[in-house]
């Protein structure tokens, strides 16, 4: 989790606690309404999906409700502000409302950005002569599955996004790169484009290996923020075309470890695990070969299929720990210290019981062991002094 501890306390006019109907004791709603002179003008902006483009037609029709003194109805006609935040206090005697944020990439403004930037304007305010309240709309606990909820309420921004990019040809490397691929054909660009591979998943696979953006740093989050990543992309756009060399090993991977995980599982499990099908991580419908694997060679015009869904969560912390193997030269370019598959098949079974130790500790939760930094940490470090101890042995 990328920690950067933020705190903002403001006032507002009325608040309700609403305590989730599933799961109360993680999840919680809170509303409130605000006076938009009492905004802090600095909420984290990094949770939201777009850059917010006050020239269009949906933001001067907020600005034109904002400016609309005379009914003084902006906080019934607008959507309000949707935060992600990790703690919420609120004070009945003054009115005062605290707001904790821990995560820089899931806690801050999720929806609302373009609104949130009319209000917070100084230069609206002043000319602003009655009050102008919008509605707060906040929500703690829900950073697993902080991806949906920015997805859903985002969904045109998304488009827009993920089109325009694909538009302005700022996708064209990632179509050189899975050109010749199996899977060239079944890769959707922009949304709602009915095929199965998304342009993120690939950029995110991509991402993960790409160790000159990361460095050191675990690439946890090319799991867990897709929205993360894809600005990560388009901020390093040119750089990618120098994963040239690796990229057709790094989708092979990624499906020969769903493809294997069951046969390392039962190399390892002796029982302490459970059976493999059994556990409520792992998808499985009782043998019968159910689960695609989209980059692989398709058999007679279908998708090869497998019986055991194995969730990203382990996937991608296991594929980010080969990233050893990969290393750019002088000029930047990508190349294979080693076969990528052959390396993997002799760690595999040590980086499939790190995994299933994981998810144990997080009570059987794939989505927590794909977001934990030190998870990934430990397969990385086994997979390097594996491969650096094998290399001195040579």
């Amino acid at each position: 989790m990328a920690k950067s501890k933020k705190s903002f306390t403001l006032k507002v006019e009325s608040f309700r606690k609403l305590p989730d109907p599933i799961d109360p004791d993680e999840r919680e709603r809170y509303y409130a309404f605000c006076d938009t002179k009492n905004l802090p003008p600095d909420f984290p902006m990094e949770t939201n999906p777009r850059e917010q483009n006050l020239n269009t037609k949906v933001a001067k029709k907020i600005k034109g409700g904002f400016f609309d003194q005379g009914s003084q109805l902006f906080h019934l006609l607008n959507r309000g502000l949707l935060i992600s935040a990790d703690s919420v206090d609120f004070n009945n005697h003054s009115s005062m409302l605290t707001i904790e944020m821990t995560d820089q990439w899931r806690h801050g403004l999720v929806d609302g950005g373009h609104t949130y930037r009319i209000v917070t304007s100084k230069e609206n305010q002043e000319q602003l002569s009655v009050p102008q309240y919008i509605t707060l709309e906040i929500m703690t606990g829900v950073e697993d599955d902080f991806e949906l909820i920015a997805g859903a309420r985002n969904t045109s921004v998304q488009v827009k996004e993920k089109s325009l990019a694909e538009l302005e040809g700022k996708l064209d490397i990632i179509h050189d790169l899975v050109a010749g691929e199996p899977f060239e054909g079944d890769v959707a660009y922009v949304e709602n484009e009915d095929k199965p591979i998304d342009v993120e998943n690939i950029i995110s696979l991509l991402t993960m290996f790409h160790t000159k953006i990361h460095g050191e740093a675990q690439p946890w989050y090319t799991y867990s923020v897709k929205v993360r990543t894809l600005q990560t992309y388009l901020q390093n756009e040119k750089s990618y075309a120098h994963l040239s060399g690796i990229s057709s090993k790094i989708f092979e991977l990624h499906d020969h470890v769903k493809r294997t995980f069951p046969d390392f599982y039962k190399s390892v499990s002796g029982g302490n695990f459970g059976r493999l099908g059994a556990l409520k991580e792992i998808g499985y419908k009782n043998g019968k070969l159910a689960y695609p694997l989209y980059f692989s060679p398709k058999q007679n015009g279908e998708f090869e299929k497998v019986a055991h869904d194995i969730p990203g969560g382990f996937v991608y912390p296991i594929l980010g720990a080969m990233r050893v193997l990969a290393e750019p030269d002088s000029k930047g370019k990508y190349k294979w210290l080693v076969n990528p598959i052959s390396f993997y098949n002799s760690v595999a079974s040590k980086l499939v019981e790190l995994t299933m130790e994981a998810s144990g500790d997080f009570g059987r939760n794939a989505m927590a062991v794909g977001k934990s930094p030190r998870h990934w940490e430990g397969l990385y470090n086994y997979v390097a002094a594996t491969y650096f101890k094998t290399k001195a042995s040579a």
